[in-house]
């Protein structure tokens, strides 16, 4: 009789103990899907009227996320919905636009990606995908707010006055033009990835972004081109003191 009450009471015990289980699966799972429409809703409804409001509502979604990943991430049949953390995670610290989360930002993404990696062919793929164009996509919009063909307007070696500040200001385009052209080529790279093809919607903001990312770069860089060919076109007698060559230039607007 003894033995028969134990074995009751320790029935009763896994059962109690697999019904809070799957009460706190049930939690979690509610949240991923809140925290997930949350995030598409600041995008959608707050972002466009209100970017300062957003920004805020945005880095706090961002770093809930983060710390629901960072707990899950050692479960091994949780690192699926780690890894959909770690996405929204990444999405809104990018999408705050704000630059003091940039460091989050790269720590978030590159947790995810390496979750992905371990995950290897179990991977969700429309979440790894995703983790692997924020960067990129992040890095291409931090360029740009420098505002690259505005200096290129500033730029003009046909007034035969060719200022150290004219310059200054090409040596700062060339830069923002590597940094744009190496990002640009990170996004060229995903092409080859094969989930792509199972997820239409993804494919496509894929190839939307991909397209102005490459737009950007080959008009700005065709543009300081003829900036730079003015420039010795103009140079007379001069000492070419651009620091940037003909050469360079044109390697420059090569992306493949």
């Amino acid at each position: 009789m003894k033995k028969y009450i134990i074995r009751i009471f320790t029935s009763l015990i896994i059962f109690a103990m697999m019904g809070c289980a799957t009460a706190t699966d049930v939690r979690q799972a509610a949240d991923l899907i809140r925290t997930d429409n949350e995030l598409t809703r600041l995008l959608v409804e707050v972002r466009p009227v209100d970017q300062d409001a957003a920004a805020t509502y945005l880095i706090g979604v961002a770093s809930h996320a983060k710390k629901e990943a960072d707990a899950l991430k050692e479960i091994k049949d949780k690192r699926a919905d780690a890894i959909a953390y770690y996405r929204i995670a990444a999405t809104a610290f990018w999408r705050s636009g704000e630059s003091n989360v940039a460091n989050e930002l790269f720590t978030t993404t590159n947790e995810g990606i390496s979750l992905c990696k371990q995950m290897d062919n179990q991977q969700p793929d429309r979440d790894c995908l995703f983790l692997r164009l924020v960067i990129p996509f992040a890095g291409i919009e931090s360029v740009a707010i420098n505002n690259i063909p505005k200096l290129l307007a500033d730029v003009d070696f046909n007034d035969e006055d060719m200022t150290e500040k004219e310059k200054k200001t090409m040596k700062q385009i060339f830069t923002l033009l590597s940094s744009s052209k190496s990002l640009v080529q990170k996004i060229l790279k995903l092409e080859a990835d094969k989930s792509l093809l199972s997820h239409p919607s993804m494919e496509s903001y894929y190839s939307r972004n991909k397209k102005k990312a490459i737009d950007y770069f080959e008009g700005n860089a065709s543009e300081f081109s003829v900036k730079v060919d003015e420039f010795y076109k103009n140079l007379g007698d001069h000492e070419p003191t651009l620091g940037i060559t003909k050469e360079d230039a044109s390697k420059l607007e090569k992306l493949k």
